[in-house]
C-alpha cells in the first residue's frame, strides 16, 4: 500500500514538473532577448554573422556578402556607396545599428538622434579588428573564439612571417595615378605585420584618399622594389601597367615577382575569408 502511494505520489511530482517547466519555456525570458544588430559594412556584418548568426537582421549590399549564401535572406539596408535607407533600417527595429567613421557619420547621428544606439567603427590594423570583434561579442553578451582563431592565417605562420625580414614590396591599386597605401592604412599594417617592407610606407602627400599616396613614375624606377603587388578592381588589370614605358625596365617585373592580389581582404578588409586568404598569400612572398 505505501508502495502505491510513494508511486502515485512520485507520479503526481513528476506531471506538476513538467506542467511548470513547459509554461516556463512558453514565456520567454526578457533578460535572454537577442540583441537585433544592423551592419553597414561588410566586415561588421561578417564578424556579427561569426559570433551570433540570429542577431544580423540587415547588411549592406556589397559584392563580396552577395557572393555569400549566408546573407541570401538578411534585408539589404543599402546600396554601393549611397547611403544607407534610414526608413529601411528604422523599420528593422534594431537594437544597434554599426557603421563606419567618416563615411556613415551622418545616417548614425539620425539614427541615434531617433533613439537607436550606434557604434562607429575604424580599422586599420588587425589590433582595431580584435577589439572590434571583442567589442561586437561583449555587447551581443556571447563567448566566442579568439580573433586567432578565426583568422589562423594571419597568426599562426610566424616562422613565414620571419622568413620575409627585409624582403621589399611596392603596392600598386591603380595605375592613372599610381596610388599606394603607406603605413596608415588596412593594406600598410598588414603588410607591416608579415615583416615585409613597403617602400612606400613613410611617404605622406596629399591624395583623395587617407593611407594612400601618389606614386611617380620616376620614384618606382629608382626605388626597384623587389615584389610588387597588383591590386584587381573592377576596370583595373595587369594590363593598365605592362602599358606605363618604365613597367618592363623594374626588376620586379624582370624577376617574375609581380603577385596579383583581390581588392577585399588586402585594401578593404572587407571579410574574414578575403582577409585569411590575402594573409596566406602574404606569407607565401
Amino acid at each position: 500500500m505505501i508502495s502505491k502511494k510513494l508511486t502515485k505520489k512520485t507520479f503526481i511530482s513528476l506531471i506538476l514538473f513538467l506542467s511548470f517547466s513547459f509554461n516556463s519555456e512558453a514565456k520567454p525570458n526578457r533578460y535572454n532577448k537577442k540583441i537585433r544588430i544592423v551592419a553597414l559594412t561588410s566586415l561588421t556584418a561578417d564578424l556579427i554573422n561569426t559570433i551570433s548568426k540570429d542577431s544580423l537582421i540587415g547588411v549592406p549590399g556589397s559584392s563580396i556578402l552577395k557572393k555569400n549564401k549566408e546573407f541570401d535572406s538578411i534585408p539589404i539596408v543599402s546600396s554601393g556607396r549611397m547611403p544607407p535607407d534610414l526608413e529601411k533600417i528604422i523599420s528593422l527595429k534594431p537594437d544597434l545599428v554599426i557603421g563606419a567613421k567618416g563615411f556613415h557619420d551622418r545616417p548614425l547621428l539620425k539614427l541615434n538622434s531617433l533613439g537607436i544606439n550606434t557604434l562607429s567603427t575604424s580599422v586599420t590594423s588587425l589590433n582595431d579588428l580584435d577589439i572590434l570583434y571583442k567589442q561586437i561579442a561583449s555587447k551581443l553578451k556571447t563567448q566566442t573564439k579568439s580573433i586567432e582563431d578565426v583568422l589562423q592565417n594571419c597568426y599562426s605562420n610566424k616562422k613565414n612571417k620571419n622568413k620575409n625580414k627585409n624582403k621589399n614590396l611596392v603596392v600598386l591599386v591603380s595605375s592613372k595615378p599610381i596610388l599606394s597605401p603607406n603605413k596608415n592604412s588596412w593594406a600598410g599594417n598588414l603588410i607591416s605585420s608579415f615583416k615585409l617592407n613597403n617602400l612606400a610606407s613613410e611617404i605622406s602627400n596629399k591624395s583623395e584618399f587617407k593611407g594612400y599616396v601618389n606614386l611617380s613614375p620616376e620614384w618606382l624606377l629608382k626605388s626597384q622594389p623587389e615584389n610588387i603587388l597588383v591590386i584587381k578592381t573592377p576596370g583595373s588589370n595587369l594590363s593598365e601597367y605592362n602599358s606605363m614605358n618604365i613597367w618592363k625596365k623594374l626588376d620586379a617585373v624582370k624577376n617574375d615577382k609581380v603577385f596579383t592580389f583581390e581588392y577585399y581582404g588586402l585594401i578593404n578588409a572587407g571579410g574574414i575569408k578575403a582577409i585569411n586568404k590575402a594573409c596566406q598569400k602574404l606569407a607565401s612572398i
